[in-house]
């Protein structure tokens, strides 16, 4: 009985831990065949609100989200690394430097700078506004820090304008449970019911 117990309690949490990852939305999670580099990236979050862009229809302007959130994981023989992708559609040109140019703000009112590396922007056509795609490197202890607190707002510093993207709840949800999944895929997490 006591074996039958245990065998019992081994595969509920067999089939809890299948059922967490399953709810998971990762957008890839392979290997690449040339460089043997692992890749891990969650699917992107809309972040903000909907704003109006520069491309007009017949009923007004094409309505577009702020930006998008991505987090993602690579792996290469001795370096591991997480990343925080912000894209943000601007309306006009824009410059930014390689520097602690992205900050966070934690729903605890933690501010933490990521380094940012330099994007110029590429014309979308679709809105008529230039795409700044922001990629920072994300700290092991900010990793864990992000499985539990939440990103209230984000500001990205250009050398002439700050924007500031507020998160609203279902977001911010939307966003932790992407950073945990991403951990869970890498197997740095416990899953738990």
């Amino acid at each position: 009985m006591k074996y039958l117990r245990v065998l019992l309690g081994g595969l509920m949490g067999w089939i809890i831990a299948v059922q967490a990852c399953g709810q998971c939305n990762l957008i890839h999670d392979k290997i690449d065949e040339f460089d043997s580099t692992r890749t891990v990236a969650s699917k992107p979050i809309n972040i903000g609100y909907i704003i109006p862009s520069n491309f007009e229809t017949a009923d007004g302007p094409k309505m577009v989200e702020e930006g998008k959130l991505m987090f993602s994981y690579s792996e290469r023989d001795s370096i591991h690394a997480f990343f925080l992708i912000v894209a943000v559609q601007e309306r006009e040109y824009l410059r930014v430097d390689n520097d602690y140019n992205v900050l966070l703000m934690l729903d605890d009112n933690q501010i933490i700078e990521l380094v940012n590396f330099s994007d110029q922007g590429i014309f979308d056509s679709n809105t008529n506004m230039r795409l700044y795609q922001h990629t920072c490197v994300v700290p092991l202890d900010l990793f864990y820090a992000l499985t539990h607190l939440k990103i209230a707002k984000i500001r990205i510093n250009y050398r002439t304008y700050k924007h500031t993207i507020e998160l609203s709840g279902p977001q911010q949800e939307g966003f932790r449970a992407a950073v945990r999944c991403v951990g869970e895929a890498l197997k740095m997490l416990q899953i738990r019911p």
